[in-house]
């Protein structure tokens, strides 16, 4: 293998693996963006607003004009009912609303209902009495139709209104009090109250489309400097692992290729077996899995089986998350040694709420015990008579008291 061949392996594998994490940090930057904005910002303070605004209107204005007129409804009890079936809609569907739990069905429903309360307020009003100050519940069907259509399309709010206006136009008509006059008042009432209701719709529909216009351009903004800040991301680690590759592997394949190293030689072969785990090692530090370190040194463990060393791998403990450099620390003395092992070798990854220790056991010569680069603190002990090198890198998890 040359050491073109190799640094095309690693520019590929790091390719591949960067760039779908920055894939995944792309789509997730844009949908904080696009929902966090526009669903959760302003949609609840339209909501808020039209609760608040049906509140007012309801259990302020309504019961002031159901109280002042209370002698001239006939019977009182019907007007009374009619405001507390009302009051129990508006809290329905205003709790519905702002949990956004208010589906097509039930608002549909609950329109309905409100519709229908009104019919029977409007049976207790005195005759010509459906407009007015004593023809309170007209207007107030109309702003909930606002409550709890204004998420639908705007026909059905429409549909609402005019059905409202019609029962209006009804009782008027049947208590023969549909003269000039009335008509025009009505006219002028349909004008102001629907009027409003109808622009208040229009308006929201209208910012909402620029909020959400105003979304995706952010959003598009956000991906453009989330797939910037990925190029860089990957540009970087092809940089450091070029830089490894001229440094250690290059020379040492160079050397093969011109015959200055012997392949045969013990500790030429001991430096391949080395810088093969460290690639392998290299080549997985970025995989998307549960527990990266064990990851990690099960590559350099798959790189001495290969050799035909028997590996076993411990784990013991919940592994915590690790920065990069701290597993790379953790595996470069476990590597060591499972390049120089013989024939047998036994990893154990210790996680204590103090510490993470990683150790290893094997048949590896006592030269293997070199202090590895970093400020992890390291243990080895060499067994003569076994022919065994233990060697334990500890990360403290907690600072020392």
């Amino acid at each position: 293998m040359t050491a073109d061949a190799v640094e095309n392996v690693t520019a590929d594998v790091t390719e591949d693996v960067t760039e779908a994490a920055a894939a995944n940090a792309v789509g997730t930057a844009v949908e904080d963006v696009v929902e966090g904005v526009v669903a959760t910002r302003f949609g609840k303070v339209v909501d808020i607003g039209l609760v608040a605004i049906v509140g007012v209107w309801h259990l302020g204005l309504d019961s002031v004009r159901v109280l002042r007129n209370w002698s001239v409804y006939e019977p009182p009890a019907v007007a009374a009912g009619a405001w507390l079936a009302l009051t129990l809609v508006q809290t329905i569907g205003s709790v519905l609303l702002l949990r956004s739990a208010l589906g097509a069905r039930t608002a549909r429903i609950l329109a309905g209902a409100a519709l229908l309360t009104g019919v029977v307020a409007a049976t207790a009003y005195p005759p010509g009495g459906a407009i007015g100050d004593v023809g309170w519940a007209w207007n107030t069907v109309g702003w909930f139709g606002m409550l709890l259509l204004m998420q639908r399309p705007l026909w059905e709010l429409i549909t609402l209104l005019v059905a409202n206006t019609a029962v209006t136009v009804g009782f008027l008509a049947a208590d023969g009090a549909l003269d000039h006059v009335t008509l025009s008042r009505l006219l002028a009432s349909v004008y102001v109250t629907a009027g409003i209701q109808l622009t208040f719709a229009y308006l929201v529909r209208q910012l909402d489309d620029g909020a959400r216009e105003a979304t995706e351009t952010a959003a598009a903004q956000a991906e453009h400097l989330a797939r910037a800040t990925a190029d860089e991301t990957v540009h970087t680690e092809r940089r450091r692992r070029y830089a490894y590759l001229r440094i250690r592997v290059e020379p040492l394949l160079r050397g093969l290729a011109e015959g200055r190293l012997d392949p045969g030689d013990t500790v030429v072969r001991r430096r391949a077996a080395v810088e093969a785990a460290r690639l392998r090692r290299l080549f997985v530090e970025t995989d998307d899995t549960p527990h990266p370190l064990l990851h990690e040194l099960r590559a350099c463990a798959d790189v001495a089986e290969r050799r035909g060393v028997r590996v076993s791998l411990l784990s013991y403990g919940e592994l915590p998350d690790l920065p990069p450099t701290v597993r790379r620390e953790l595996a470069e003395g476990t590597l060591l040694v499972l390049a120089t092992a013989a024939t047998r070798a036994r990893l154990t990854v210790v996680t204590t709420p103090e510490e993470v220790a990683v150790s290893v056991v094997a048949d590896a010569p006592a030269e293997t015990r070199v202090e590895p680069p970093g400020l992890l603190t390291t243990s080895s002990m060499y067994d003569q008579e076994e022919e065994q090198l233990w060697w334990e890198t500890r990360w403290p998890l907690r600072p020392a008291p």
